[in-house]
């Protein structure tokens, strides 16, 4: 195994520990020895890689979204129609993840990984870093309220009430001219 396959495994292995931890007991509770003692990987080997336990899991939910985000761009059928429903589907087939972040109050880390997607940095222009903020804050809003109700709408039954409010909001942007 060569120098990144080592390091790609550990962190792997280390991401895996504290999910599995954190799905039994609080984050602040959950020791960076007991994560490495589950990962079977040293102390200097976390700490080679991560900063913090939140980093590890900052990490891992910036790549879930990434992955997510990758899969549509090289979908040749991708529409603002389905953008919305695939986003619910990834929420909905990682769930077990995601609900460990609402358990354990960090569901701060999804809308992180949103804005890190969104390249939301001071290095843009402003109008355009409020245009993404209001994408970004928009959408985690919408996961957020999904999570808090219990995920009852399937990933279709949401993406028909996101595109039809959509529709309302372009409608309704006339009479915002006339202001």
């Amino acid at each position: 195994m060569n120098p990144q396959e080592k390091n790609t495994y550990v962190k792997q292995h280390i991401t895996k520990a504290l999910i599995s931890l954190m799905s039994k007991k609080k984050i602040n509770d959950i020791s960076i020895s007991e994560i490495c003692e589950k990962a079977q990987v040293g102390r200097a080997s976390f700490y080679r890689n991560y900063d913090s336990k939140e980093e590890v899991i900052q990490h891992h939910t910036d790549a879930l979204i990434n992955d997510w985000a990758e899969a549509i761009e090289k979908d040749p059928s991708a529409s603002i129609y389905n953008f919305f429903q695939s986003l619910f589907q990834h929420f909905q087939k990682n769930q077990t993840f995601y609900k460990i972040l609402y358990k354990q109050n960090v569901s701060s880390m999804i809308l992180a990984a949103i804005r890190n997607r969104l390249n939301m940095n001071n290095d843009i222009d402003v109008n355009t870093f409020y245009s993404r903020a209001f994408t970004a804050y928009g959408i985690f809003g919408w996961i957020d309220v999904w999570f808090a109700n219990g995920m009852k709408e399937t990933p279709e039954e949401l993406n028909k009430i996101i595109v039809d409010n959509i529709n309302s909001f372009i409608i309704g942007a006339k009479a915002i001219d006339t202001l």
